[in-house]
């Protein structure tokens, strides 16, 4: 049988393809230079990522999109500068708002406030009121929308500073209708109203593949977990998708390295790509951050506990603990290891560095929360990330005082 042929990105294309991942969209006037390498390997980015994962690669004259959807959506996938359910239902009515206006229009945030109470949505299911810009929240809230909104240049802000309206609902602030805000929210096959939920909604994706073992639609399925999440496991994979990884495993590898920056890693338990070099504008683990340490020093502390059958995995590699169990073995890994996390993350009480901990072993897919018995359930990919001092270290703190 002919072996199938991989045609492969040179340097050049694989940085572009990253990029296009990385990023919501590439605005050709902040980056005129990454988006003339997109549109100079327009066709062929739009063959891989379609054949690959099912995705669409917009070029517009103003932008370069790459509508990344993902097989399963995960809470930790929003935009960072949004914090709550309302700061998504108010930038909504924003864009319902701008759609009534046309490009280049200007207008008043005066008028903005007057406009979004008609149009948004109560929820009697949420905490959610209706808007009231006497309060300090909700000023808030619209400051953050309004200032995210800038900063993805779907709104274009004249003159007046946004900021002054979280102190006082008489700031005023004109804006203008930019084109890219008619771009910002993807298309749909069908009306919004129409889906009931979010599952709905990504299964729509699939809708033209009937047979979701095979085929096309479980190859997108296993390139979005893998280039979208930081890992995925086989206790939530479909059925035979591990299998398939397995069997085409060279393949896999042969594919990636040809086509992005990541190499293909397939363990028992859990397959992911990870990143050899690291580069300015990817998101990684471990970061600068201190919490980063920290989770590296967890992770090899229970790696230990696993080798000395302390904690046994399960079927799945997975360790499961009670939240109580959970605090316990991070203050065991503290007392071991706090000596060179940062002055802040020492001075934390453990109910916070525990909460901290947590979250971003959460939000990095190391662990996930068990919703109906709150069990903490560290997955396999957490042994992938270890760290420790080097066998000098401790000698180094101790005889020269540095901490």
């Amino acid at each position: 049988m002919q072996q199938e042929k991989i045609l492969t990105f040179d340097d050049t294309d694989r940085e572009t393809a990253a990029q296009l991942l990385e990023k919501y969209w590439v605005i050709r006037d902040r980056e005129p230079e990454l988006y003339q390498q997109i549109r100079e390997r327009e066709q062929m980015l739009r063959n891989y990522f379609f054949d690959k994962c099912g995705f669409y690669l917009l070029v517009h004259k103003d932008f370069a999109k790459l509508e990344k959807i993902p097989d399963q959506a995960e809470s930790w996938m929003g935009f960072s500068e949004l914090e709550k359910p309302r700061d998504y239902a108010l930038l909504c009515c924003l864009l319902a708002y701008l759609e009534n206006k046309s490009i280049d229009e200007q207008f008043l945030l005066s008028d903005l406030c007057e406009a979004l109470p008609v149009l948004y949505p109560v929820n009697d299911e949420t905490d959610d009121s209706e808007i009231n810009w006497e309060s300090y929240e909700w000023r808030r809230t619209l400051v953050r929308v309004l200032s995210f909104a800038c900063d993805q240049a779907i709104l274009s802000r004249v003159d007046g500073e946004i900021g002054g309206f979280s102190g006082s609902q008489e700031q005023e602030v004109l804006f203008e209708v930019p084109s890219l805000s008619r771009y910002f929210l993807r298309s749909y096959p069908k009306d919004l109203f129409q889906y009931a939920d979010k599952n709905e909604l990504i299964q729509a994706e699939r809708a033209d593949d009937e047979n979701q073992k095979t085929g096309r639609t479980r190859r997108n399925r296993i390139y979005r977990q893998l280039l979208l999440t930081p890992s995925y496991d086989k206790g939530e994979a479909q059925e035979d998708d591990f299998l398939y990884l397995r069997n085409r495993r060279n393949r896999l590898l042969d594919d990636i390295a040809a086509h992005t920056l990541f190499a293909f890693e397939l363990y028992e338990q859990v397959a992911m790509l990870t990143l050899p070099e690291k580069r300015v504008f990817a998101t990684v683990f471990p970061d600068q951050r201190a919490v980063s340490d920290v989770l590296l020093h967890f992770a090899r502390y229970v790696r230990a506990t696993v080798e000395d059958g302390v904690n046994v995995p399960t079927t799945e590699g997975r360790v499961i603990l009670t939240p109580a169990e959970f605090e316990r073995l991070l203050l065991l890994c503290k007392e071991q290891t706090d000596h060179g996390w940062s002055k802040e993350v020492r001075t934390w009480s453990l109910a916070k560095l525990s909460q901290q901990v947590l979250q971003e072993l959460v939000e990095w897919k190391f662990a996930h929360i068990e919703e109906e018995t709150g069990m903490v359930c560290l997955r396999p990919s957490l042994a992938r990330a270890v760290g420790q001092y080097p066998k000098d270290y401790r000698q180094g703190v101790d005889g020269h005082g540095n901490e």
